[in-house]
């Protein structure tokens, strides 16, 4: 209860330098969450797979005479390569993409990327769902009134586009 106290206090107060802290820590919590969830699930399914099979588990671990490396060896060499692949291929595919383009730095690549492919256009306002209300069909009053004042601000906006042309 006090570290929501306290997140909600920094976001309260405003500013750009708490903003980014809030943004970090927030960013900290869901990867700690991220990380329990993913060590409990890989937990609870070795320690499945042990009950089921302890003589094979034992085995994978270990190896045996028939086996020229243990199950745990062959499977870090594997995510070795595969991350070593990985890095690799997708490094690769950016110096080629970079290469052919022309460009030396990000920033050089954002700007012939805004200018090589189409602007994607802003959604409307009107077709966004505001709240959770809407979703469900219980608007109240107050969000009909704002929804019909948003539709008489977006036909006045048309009507002076047209007198414009």
């Amino acid at each position: 209860p006090q570290c929501l106290v306290t997140i909600m206090a920094d976001e309260g107060e405003g500013g750009r330098a708490e903003g980014k802290f809030s943004k970090f820590k927030g960013g900290m919590f869901l990867g700690t969450v991220a990380g329990i969830g993913l060590l409990a699930g890989f937990s609870t399914t070795l320690g499945m797979t042990k009950k089921r099979s302890p003589d094979m588990f034992d085995k994978g671990l270990t190896g045996t005479a028939g086996m020229t490396e243990s199950g745990a060896s062959l499977g870090l060499r594997a995510l070795k390569w595969g991350t070593f692949y990985a890095v690799v291929g997708v490094g690769g595919l950016a110096f080629v993409a970079l290469k052919i383009l022309g460009v030396n730095n990000l920033t050089e690549f954002r700007t012939e990327m805004q200018n090589k492919l189409p602007r994607i256009p802003k959604a409307r306002t009107k077709n966004r769902v505001e709240n959770f209300d809407s979703l469900f069909g219980n608007e109240t009053e107050a969000n009909q009134n704002e929804t019909n004042q948003d539709e008489t601000n977006q036909d006045e906006t048309n009507q002076e586009e047209t007198n414009e042309r």
